[in-house]
């Protein structure tokens, strides 16, 4: 965790209601929640970022080795698109 380099100034309290105090504290708490999610987002992010080039790049070539496929094989190509539309029809019925 990255230490907090910041101090934060809680202003004096001791002449407000007890429900004016809690105002500084919810503040205060809701921003450190909110730096703690953003931090967590950004390491999502940064871990996540790798995989989805991964992933990208895998699809890439996926497409382009059916598109050959298709193109050396058009014939089987339209047999293979037929009997994969007739299974999805029987399954979706």
């Amino acid at each position: 965790m990255i230490p907090n380099t910041t101090t934060s100034h809680v202003p004096n309290t001791s002449l407000l209601s007890d429900s004016e105090k809690l105002a500084p504290v919810a503040a205060d708490k809701l921003d450190h929640a909110v730096q703690g999610a953003h931090h967590a987002i950004d390491r999502f992010a940064d871990s996540a970022v790798p995989k989805v080039r991964h992933l990208a790049e895998a699809g890439d070539a996926w497409t382009s080795s059916l598109r050959s496929t298709v193109r050396e094989q058009p014939l089987m190509a339209v047999a293979a698109a037929f009997a994969l539309g007739a299974l999805l029809a029987r399954v979706t019925r």
